[in-house]
């Protein structure tokens, strides 16, 4: 999980700091992953490589949209009783307009939240496996794919 602190305004035009809760565990990870070409990964780092403004925001979209909570005694509420997702609230705000901003401002911004909604597992697999791509990337110009993503490495 990652708490992030944002500082917006509210409705009455209040400046205001609050924390933000995103979480997902591994089976939501992977359903995330599946909807990018090639895995999130490597969308990512093709989007920041190319720039593409409208990928970038898909992704970070899509992230918060599967990660965003709220954290209640020890567990974390996704979902309000009456079904509606949570995450569909905190995208009309400017807290999430201040974090889209952040996030889109580089890669690592996006990476670091990105592996920071995961848990330590998932983290490790991921940091290592972004690590490996960049490597990659660096000696053939060009993100890898790989057997994680479900597509063989050429």
């Amino acid at each position: 999980m990652i708490i992030k602190k944002i500082q917006y305004h509210d409705l009455d035009g209040d400046v205001r700091e609050d924390d933000f809760y995103f979480a997902m565990n591994e089976t939501q990870y992977a359903r995330v992953n599946r909807q990018f070409p090639g895995g999130l990964q490597n969308f990512v780092m093709k989007a920041a490589k190319d720039k593409n403004a409208d990928d970038m925001f898909l992704v970070i979209d899509t992230l918060v949209r599967e990660a965003y909570g709220e954290k209640v005694n020890e567990g974390f509420v996704k979902v309000t009783p009456n079904g509606q997702k949570l995450a569909d609230f905190f995208i009309n705000t400017e807290a999430y307009d201040n974090l889209l901003i952040e996030l889109m401002q580089s890669e690592d911004n996006l990476i670091a939240f990105m592996t920071g909604c995961l848990n330590k597992n998932a983290q490790d697999r991921v940091t290592a496996e972004i690590k490996k791509r960049r490597e990659e990337a660096d000696e053939n110009g060009k993100p890898a794919l790989s057997i994680v993503d479900g597509t063989e490495k050429k």
